[in-house]
């Protein structure tokens, strides 16, 4: 894995500095001493579980916690909807999920520039750090100079007016609620919309990637998933002011996503800026701090393996997420909506 994974940070001051202790009642989080566990306690322990005998062993069952993940079954995009009609370029397709087969062949990628052995080295990162860690972080993915074509692209969204406040599933958050929560502005785009022939380029790449994962030889726990289907690119900016993501996981009830892809877009960025990606792999006790560096790519389980949280942002923070599904669990989640429907709004016989 890259060098800029930083593991076991203080849940106080986030820093990495020194000999970190663990938290006894929760297992994930860690602290410089024991000053900064008792400042963060307050914060700390509605995650943990708090009391005396620390999360699971409550006499009381606490109700379930809501859902603070994206949606992803818009049938049109937030770009889509921002533009006149005589600009739009709406596709044929009103699913919000697109078939990742019909992603480029290795002559296509090639005549784009990405030859055969750029191809297999990234390949071949990906099978193993999904593997062993179920997080695979690749610098320098595209090159500075398809990244800054794709960050103008961005950019261009945001000053249109085509990024709209970011929304979770679950209906217990209330709307003035969903600030405290998630703060980015996203647009949701094809790459075949006016002037965003740039990200198009990225998620064929990355669904080309994803597609011959899947099907390695050497595929391991990849090879659990039939990935037939793909999100929308999810375009996000957190616009500084400590906006951020609470802790969260991306699929909790079982939606289909397996595999989340984010590309970061943030030049010269420093630790001050914020804005850090920090997941907390399930039954391992140590912390991932990914920095949102420029033409970063990032590759991890989208399930309750791997908690995450976006921490705040200081300055504007750029990035475009992707989401892989399974095509059997998303069957099985469309089947369960579908039945409870069906259920809910069958009349009532006196």
């Amino acid at each position: 894995m890259s060098n800029g994974v930083n593991f076991r940070v203080c849940a106080h001051c986030h820093s990495r500095d020194g000999e970190l202790r663990m938290c006894s009642r929760c297992k994930n989080a860690w602290y410089c001493n024991k000053d900064h566990q008792m400042q963060h306690w307050q914060q700390h322990k509605q995650g943990s579980g708090g009391g005396r005998h620390g999360g699971g062993r409550y006499r009381r069952r606490s109700p379930p916690e809501p859902d603070l993940s994206t949606p992803i079954d818009s049938s049109i995009s937030s770009l889509e909807a921002s533009l006149p009609s005589s600009q739009s370029h709406r596709s044929s397709k009103t699913s919000a999920l697109f078939d990742v087969r019909d992603g480029a062949d290795s002559q296509t990628l090639e005549e784009g520039g990405f030859n055969e052995e750029w191809f297999a080295g990234i390949l071949e990162s990906i099978v193993r750090d999904l593997n062993q860690y179920g997080v695979c972080v690749i610098d320098d993915f595209l090159g500075a100079e398809r990244a800054d074509h794709i960050l103008n692209e961005v950019k261009a969204l945001e000053s249109h007016g085509a990024l709209e406040a970011g929304q979770v599933v679950s209906r217990q958050v209330q709307d003035q609620a969903r600030g405290m929560i998630r703060g980015d502005q996203i647009a949701w785009v094809t790459g075949g919309e006016p002037h965003c022939s740039c990200i198009g380029q990225l998620v064929t790449v990355v669904d080309s990637l994803v597609a011959k994962a899947n099907k390695h030889q050497d595929a391991g726990m990849l090879a659990n998933y039939n990935i037939t289907w793909r999100t929308r690119a999810m375009v996000a900016c957190y616009p500084g002011r400590d906006t951020h993501y609470v802790k969260h996981v991306d699929n909790p009830n079982g939606d289909g996503r397996c595999i989340t892809a984010i590309y970061y877009l943030n030049r010269d960025w420093s630790e001050d800026d914020g804005g850090v990606l920090r997941i907390y792999p399930e039954g391992k006790d140590q912390v991932a701090s990914i920095e949102p560096l420029f033409d970063r790519m990032l590759f991890f389980w989208s399930d309750r393996r791997n908690p995450h949280e976006v921490l705040p942002a200081k300055i504007t923070r750029y990035a475009i997420t992707v989401w892989y599904l399974d095509q059997k669990e998303r069957n099985e989640y469309l089947a369960r909506l579908a039945h409870h429907q069906m259920t809910t709004t069958q009349p009532t016989h006196a």
